[in-house]
């Protein structure tokens, strides 16, 4: 199948349009590539202010409520709360049980990915650096490990750069918004305050999570793309949507209700006028 027969059938296979689009809602996997490179770009400016942030989220601490809710949040990006909304979906939505391979090798992948990026990053973590006589050049201090001779001593609080909790969540974000349109506000906000989470933990600077969404963000990129997994995954889900209602009503329907009313009612007509 050439690609432009591909794409021509793609409405009717992928979460993108189609018979599926009252249920899903779409979006041009372009704006994640967009929103990737954004994310990434803006990085050096971003250390430019780490140190201020981070001193200044070091100092004002939030009341023991908020920090209740923020750590709540950060499990949006944990195994542990992936693995519960993907049962819930499983368990409660049983029409969107068929997009949770894809949900899952985004929540993993951009993990992954984080992982993998680094470990050719060396940068410590705010919690490690005394931010009250830090420098600007503090934050400007990044060292590469290009040839992995570090791996072996792999120091958690040298690898910084970038949040696998934020990718994570980045991409999370994107497939259930994508998969549930209805609470794509509420997957916002999640994903705000897993950010707000990691930078008042002293784990991340806001640099650090920036990086992390551009790494989430192009994995969703990669899952979403027609040329990429989004084409695997079109199939997959295709193949096992559901071909008829998953609840039949035992109750009459409303056209044959509403015959059976006419007829009595002409009945009751007729009896009337003998």
């Amino acid at each position: 199948m050439s690609h432009r027969d591909y794409a021509k059938s793609r409405s009717k296979l992928s979460m993108f349009g189609g018979a599926d689009a009252d249920e899903l809602a779409p979006f041009r996997t372009t704006s994640l590539m967009w929103m990737s490179g954004i994310s990434l770009l803006i990085v050096p400016m971003l250390t430019l202010i780490d140190v201020p942030v981070g001193r200044w989220l070091a100092i004002n601490r939030p009341s023991k409520e908020i920090a209740s809710v923020f750590e709540l949040t950060g499990y949006f990006s944990h195994a542990t709360g992936v693995f519960l909304i993907l049962l819930c979906i499983l368990l409660m939505a049983p029409r969107r049980r068929r997009y949770v391979p894809r949900l899952a090798v985004l929540a993993m992948g951009a993990g992954a990915v984080s992982t993998i990026a680094k470990m050719f990053v060396l940068r410590e973590r705010p919690s490690r650096i005394n931010l009250d006589i830090a420098t600007y050049d503090k934050a400007w201090h990044w060292v590469f490990d290009w040839s992995l001779d570090q791996v072996a001593t792999f120091d958690a609080g040298t690898r910084a750069f970038p949040s696998s909790n934020m990718a994570v969540a980045a991409a999370f974000a994107i497939g259930l918004a994508a998969v549930l349109p209805r609470g794509r506000w509420v997957f916002a906000m999640m994903l705000l305050g897993t950010m707000l989470q990691r930078m008042y933990s002293g784990a991340h600077f806001i640099s650090d999570v920036f990086g992390g969404a551009s790494f989430g963000l192009i994995w969703g990129y990669v899952c979403f793309h027609p040329k990429l997994l989004g084409s695997l995954f079109d199939r997959m889900e295709s193949e096992r949507r559901p071909k008829r209602p998953l609840f039949e009503e035992k109750l009459p329907r409303i056209d044959e209700a509403t015959r059976v009313g006419e007829a009595k009612s002409d009945e009751d007509k007729g009896r009337f006028a003998a």
